[in-house]
This record gives structure tokens, sequence and C-alpha cells, in this order.
């Protein structure tokens, strides 16, 4: 099978993958969100910035130093990370089991200790499933993780279900988190085939560790820098507000990382094997953003128009006051995908350490603007977000504007046409007002899709062009 076969392939099952696998959880969590309260879900987003950061450490690294090492990684590179990871991984439990009572007395909630030490056992059970995703990943075998993946779903949505049906409250999620944790696991190691042999290589660990260090502490950056907003707004408002902004980022962060993860997913292993072919690596890139950007605009533009009328309609009248943050929000995560491609095509040349330059530069105007930000309330923290990720896109792409000559210049020239296409598909929708809130969103989604197309055709939109040429390609086979 040809590399572009492959990468065809891959983006099919992965877009089955994220797809179902997504829509199913932003079904489940509009279920939860009608009968949990947004305190309920304002707790379990205190302990994600400790959960990610745990896991980050767990990692290492390891899991994009094993794909980027592909074509050579062996068996004792394997079963070292195993180790490796495993255990960081029990070493970090004991130590937030320790630490529980001291995060719940930070934050004023006494039920937290509880809450936390069941659920960073969640810390464990995904560092024993990190080498089995990764094998599977240089593999290009997106069928199996969507498999893998649409299962684990499914049985956590049937445990979350139950719980919350009889009383359970918040532990709810934590039920979801730990099953769907587990059922990946197990099932990762299944299809993998792959199981840890009795070997450790201190070479290996370091071969890896090279790598995978500046991957590490850009993973540690970021997932502090992300989960940053919670922990303010926890310390600084209640339980309450934490919900409704963390809930506004959840449902436009399903979207997102459903097509930044579809992207990373497909475009790194695919990018690592050809990282020595400069010229093929760069269309590669280039016609991804291309193809990317196509996507997300009118996804992101569409969901601010209709961002009252799904909470109205889904959530209920309790959830009114994240229609200001879903929208801003929405407009925040236009660019977040293109931004993650900038940085992944950092790592598939091997260069972690711009990487990890990249992500340290930002920290300080991140952290500036949250506090900035504080004293106005949580739309004020939302529009600090909406600014900062807008001044990311212009730090990621500096690095792949000097190596590649593809910078912030040359990717807005991309795609000014597609972002006019967008914003005149939002001016002609938002507008469009009826008695019935259902009739007015699906008329507003029907008429959005047909203006977008429309103008892409009008615009001569190249990535336009290139889908439907692959689509025509598959009906003809």
């Amino acid at each position: 099978m040809s590399l572009k076969q492959k990468a065809m392939k891959g983006v099919a099952w992965s877009l089955f993958d994220k797809i179902i696998n997504q829509a199913g959880s932003f079904v489940l969590l509009i279920y939860l969100s009608r009968i949990l309260s947004p305190s309920d879900f304002g707790l379990i987003a205190m302990l994600a910035i400790f959960l990610a950061v745990a896991e980050s450490l767990i990692d290492s690294g390891f899991s994009q130093a094993l794909i980027q090492k592909s074509a050579k990684v062996t068996e004792v590179d394997l079963s070292t990370a195993f180790y490796i990871n495993l255990v960081v991984s029990i070493l970090l439990y004991g130590f937030l089991y320790i630490s529980a009572p001291s995060i719940a007395s930070f934050y004023g909630q006494p039920e937290l200790i509880d809450l936390a030490r069941v659920l960073f056992v969640v810390v464990i059970i995904n560092a024993i499933a990190l080498v089995p995703r990764s094998k599977l990943l240089i593999a290009i075998d997106f069928k199996s993780q969507g498999l893998i993946n649409s299962a684990s779903m499914i049985v956590s949505a049937i445990v979350a279900v139950f719980m919350v049906r009889n009383g359970f409250g918040y532990w709810a999620l934590v039920g979801m988190s730990l099953t769907k944790s587990f059922m990946n696991s197990i099932l990762l190691i299944a299809f993998s085939k792959w199981y840890p042999k009795w070997i450790f290589s201190i070479d290996s660990s370091k071969a890896l560790f090279s790598f995978g260090s500046n991957l590490l502490i850009a993973g540690i950056v970021a997932k502090i820098v992300q989960n940053l907003y919670s922990v303010v707004i926890g310390k600084y408002f209640n339980a309450t507000q934490v919900g409704y902004f963390q809930q506004g980022f959840n449902y436009t962060n399903m979207l997102s990382s459903t097509l930044s993860s579809v992207i990373r997913g497909v475009t790194y292993p695919v990018m690592t094997s050809i990282q020595e072919d400069k010229k093929r690596l760069v269309n590669v890139y280039i016609k991804v953003m291309g193809v990317v950007t196509l996507v997300t605009f009118p996804i992101f533009v569409g969901f601010s128009a209709i961002s009252e009328e799904f909470v109205l309609i889904f959530l209920g009248d309790k959830w009114e006051p994240i229609i200001p943050i879903l929208i801003i929000m929405s407009f925040s995560r236009l660019i977040t995908p293109i931004s993650g491609l900038n940085l992944s095509i950092l790592n598939a040349r091997g260069r972690s350490d711009l990487f990890l330059k990249t992500d340290l530069s930002k920290v300080p105007m991140v952290i500036g603007a949250l506090f900035l930000a504080i004293p106005y309330g949580i739309l004020g923290v939302a529009i600090a977000h909406l600014a900062t990720t807008f001044i990311s896109f212009f730090i990621n792409a500096y690095y792949p504007g000097k190596l590649f000559g593809f910078g912030a210049k040359e990717q807005l020239k991309q795609i000014y046409p597609i972002v006019i296409a967008s914003l005149i598909m939002y001016l002609s929708i938002y507008f469009i007002k009826f008695d019935n809130l259902e009739l007015q969103m699906l008329t507003k989604i029907i008429a959005g899709g047909i203006v977008y197309t429309a103008l892409c055709w009008v615009f001569k939109v190249t990535a336009l062009n290139d889908v439907l040429s692959i689509i025509s390609s598959r009906f003809k086979k």
C-alpha cells in the first residue's frame, strides 16, 4: 500500500473514530448537562490541571519519540518506555493521593479529597496503554483505534447514564472517566498484540528521552496553560462559574480536538515517514493546511451563529449564561487546528527543541492576559483566551516560516478567501429569526452550508478542488 493510500485510509478511519466517538460524547455531555448542575462539572474541572500534568509527565514525550523513530524502533525501546511510564505513573498517583487534602483546601471544596483520590487512578490506567497506542500509530492503524475508542465510549456512556440516573451526581463523571480509560487500555493491548518483555535499556531510555524531553517540558507547559483558566476561576470564583466556563470550553473543544487529533494523528506519522524529503513534506503540509481551514472555519463560525439556539434547545435555561462564552470560544477555536499543524511539522522534522521554544514563549502572554481579565469575570477570561489564541497563531507559524518558507504571511494569504466566505456566511444567517427555535437552528445550518460552499466555489478555493477530486476519485473506484 502506497503512502498516499495509507494516509487516505488513515484519514477515513480516523474520521470515523472521531465522528462516532465525539458525536457520542457530545450527546452524552448534553444528557448529563440536563441532569447535573454546573457546579458538578466545575468540581471535576478543578482537578483537570493535575490530571493533565500527571499524564504529560508519564508520557515524557516517549510516545512521539517512538513514532518519530518508527523506522528503527526496537522491542527494547518499547519495553523500556513501558516500564518507565508505569513506574512514573505509580509514583505520581502516590504523590497526588497524598496531596488531595491540599488541593481541596486550595479551592475550599472538601469534597475534592475523595473525588481526587478516585479520579487520579486514571493516571496509572492510561500509562499502561501508552506503548500499545504508539504501536498502532506507527502502523498507521486507525481502524483498530476507531473500533477501540467506539467500544470504550459506549461502555463508559452506559456506566455514566446508570450512575446519574441512580443519584450518584458528579461521581457519574468520575465513573465515566475510569471506565473509558480501563476499556481503552485493555482493548489497545489486545488489538496491538503487544506485551512488555522483561528487558530494559538505559541507553534506549536516554535516546528516547533526548528527543522526548523537550516534548515533555512543552507538554507540561501546554497543559498548565490550557487548564490554568479553570484553576484561576476556581480560586477566585465558585464551582458554578467554573462549570459555566468549562462547559463552554468543552463543547467547542470537542469540535476542535476532533479536527486537531485527526490531523495530528494522521499527518504526524505520514510526515515523519517523509521527513528526509523536504519538498514533499512541505507540499503535504500546505495541502493539509488548506483542507483543515476549509473545514474548520465554517464549523466554528457556524457554531457561534447557532450557540443561543443550541443552548436553549439542548441544555435548558439553567445553562443560558454560557451562550456568550460559547460564541467567544467558537471564534478562538478557528485556528487551533492550524496552530497544531504548525507544531506537528516541527516534530516531524525532529525539531522538538523548536517545539519547546515556541510553547515556552507563549507562557508569559497567556498568564498576563488571564490575570488582567480576572476583574472582568468569566466573560473577560473568555475574551482573554480568544486574544491569546490568535496571537499564538503567529508565534506557532514563526519557525515553519523560517524552515519551510510557509509562515504566517503565506498561511494567511492561502486562507483569506475562506475567511471572507465564512464571515459572509455568518452575516447571512445570524439574523434569521423564527418563532420556532428548532426550525430557526435548522434553517441557519442549511442556509450557512449552501452559502459557504457557493462562495468557496466562486472564490476558486484550491482546497475545495482538492477535496472534490479526492471524493470523485473514490467514487470512480
